[in-house]
């Protein structure tokens, strides 16, 4: 395909299109934080739970896409008063330390009006030196899809019905 064939309305999606809140407030109403202060790179690892089976009288195995297991690890340098760091510094000790995690694509929104995802999740921290903190978020269960919107960068969701 040359240039000329891609169709006009293309657009390269950048990476702070997509954002991820933590809930600091997990047993209460939600307040979230975006992640992002500190950190230079963060994707959501699906890894994806793959079944192979191959019968005696087959030449080619089938597969059954069984589950996701997602995670993403975070590298962070710390900054008094970044809620996100704060919340995840206060549970670098604890066990099954839970929160929301709320990812967003708003490259994907018009009008305000964003796609996003909910999930429950779990926060385990695997270091910390005062100068950086070193985490895993993991995501439990199905998400709940709906949309979200943002003002004064604070995030609203709606669950699709």
């Amino acid at each position: 395909m040359s240039l000329a064939e891609i169709p006009a309305n293309i657009e390269k999606i950048k990476r702070s299109q997509f954002l991820t809140y933590i809930d600091t407030t997990p047993t209460a109403t939600p307040t979230y934080a975006i992640l992002g202060v500190g950190i230079d790179e963060y994707a959501t690892e699906y890894n994806p739970q793959v079944e192979t089976e191959k019968w005696i009288i087959e030449d080619n195995a089938r597969n059954d896409h069984t589950s996701n297991q997602k995670q993403g690890s975070v590298t962070q340098k710390c900054f008094k008063n970044d809620p996100c760091f704060e919340f995840i510094a206060q549970g670098r000790d604890k066990l099954n330390y839970v929160t929301k995690i709320l990812d967003i694509d708003t490259w994907g929104g018009t009008a305000g009006a964003y796609p996003a995802k909910l999930s429950n999740g779990l926060i385990a921290v695997t270091s910390y030196s005062g100068e950086e903190i070193e985490y895993d978020l993991y995501y439990n269960g199905d998400p709940v899809e709906g949309t979200v919107s943002i003002a004064d960068g604070t995030p609203t969701f709606t669950p699709n019905v």
